[in-house]
């Protein structure tokens, strides 16, 4: 029989919750405890709650000796959790967010090398299904060269941002709470990572390429105080999020990126994803592709003859269950969730680390000061690569 992965869960909001669900779903993770001061509906957790305080979830590690936590919790946490829960000998799942301050995750990556223990970035859109497959087409040379690429976060975030009566801050949605204060003191790409990891992933970033020039533009900010008043809000805030950031990135290589920040205007959900070589291009929202020589000219094609020709192993494995547990994520979660379980356990390496993680929210703070100097940045680049 295969051994269970002594696992617990810090965060037990929206996400938190989310992830328990899925773990209960996956046999190989064994549920000790979750930990949170303030949890959404804490009945409804399947094991132990910690919540005797901020800081409970020391004596739930400490009581539960996992082999496992998973980060869940509001983003200024994750690095203070994370260093306790490496200091006690335990692997790390952080959450995905934006960067806070430069080098924040230099502690995290010191004590996990020091202590050879692992941290797995919670990265749901590497897993998606047409993303994976896209990897394997990049690296199989279908679209050539990669030239440009594009990906974002474009996803109506206003009702989790703004009460029902028209104040920033919707209690009804915890995560809102603490999420929306960003908006009223920040400008910058605030959620890198959905659309960035993908595209680091197919073109090597920053394994082999490195990103060495950045510029970022900001929008006016409308879209929250519009929608403030639209609940009957008297009110007007002081917003200093761009409704639309837009952050421009070039590799040594010459690729270039654009990664697009939109969540304070009405639209459809969107990642945006697009990549363009010397061979042909695939726009991932549309799911639609042009080869040349292949497609007919100058003419689009259904990318699902491609997506299932170069399919991951993942999804052929576990693509059926993975949409059944998972459809509000189209099985994302619940194949990254497998992932991590079967690299404890000795199979295939989970494909990106701390090191990516660093990348990808260190957009947020070169967006941020980009935007403020009015300026290109340009980045150093690790001497190795």
């Amino acid at each position: 029989m295969e051994q269970r992965i002594r696992t617990v869960v810090i965060g037990a909001g929206y996400r938190g919750k989310y992830l328990l669900r899925l773990l209960q779903a996956i046999p190989v993770y064994e549920i000790l405890a979750v930990a949170d001061p303030e949890p959404a509906a804490p009945e409804e957790l399947p094991c132990p709650l910690y919540a005797q305080g901020a800081s409970d979830y020391r004596r739930m590690i400490d009581e539960c000796r996992p082999e496992l936590v998973f980060i869940a919790s509001p983003w200024r946490f994750h690095v203070e959790q994370g260093l306790y829960a490496l200091r006690q000998g335990c692997h790390i799942a952080l959450e995905i967010r934006g960067g806070l301050v430069q080098d924040e995750y230099c502690p995290l990556l010191e004590e996990s090398r020091k202590r050879n223990l692992s941290v797995y970035p919670l990265e749901n859109t590497l897993f998606l299904r047409e993303n994976m497959a896209m990897v394997r087409l990049v690296r199989a040379g279908v679209l050539g060269e990669l030239v440009a690429m594009r990906g974002g976060y474009r996803h109506d975030l206003r009702d989790m941002l703004v009460d029902a009566s028209g104040g920033i801050g919707n209690p009804a949605k915890p995560e809102g709470i603490w999420r929306s204060r960003f908006y009223l003191t920040e400008n910058a790409d605030l959620y890198p990572t959905h659309g960035l990891a993908p595209l680091c992933l197919a073109a090597g970033i920053p394994r082999t390429d490195p990103v060495v020039e950045l510029t970022a533009f900001a929008s006016r900010a409308c879209g929250l105080n519009a929608f403030v008043r639209q609940r009957g809000g008297e009110g007007t805030y002081d917003v200093t999020m761009g409704d639309i950031v837009i952050t421009q990135m070039k590799t040594r290589k010459g690729i270039l990126i654009t990664l697009t920040h939109d969540t304070t205007l009405p639209r459809p959900r969107s990642l945006d994803f697009e990549l363009q070589g010397t061979k042909g291009i695939w726009q991932g929202e549309h799911r639609r592709i042009y080869i040349e020589g292949h497609s007919p000219y100058e003419q689009w094609e259904d990318d699902e003859i491609y997506i299932s020709e170069y399919e991951d192993p993942c999804w052929k494995r576990w693509g059926e269950e993975a949409l059944r547990w998972d459809a509000h994520h189209q099985g994302m979660d619940y194949v990254m969730l497998q992932r991590v379980a079967h690299d404890r356990s000795g199979g295939e390496a989970y494909p990106v680390g701390l090191e990516d993680l660093m990348l990808w929210t260190s957009i947020t703070l070169y967006s941020k000061q980009s935007i403020a100097e009015k300026r290109t940045l340009l980045l150093t680049a690790p001497e190795n690569l």
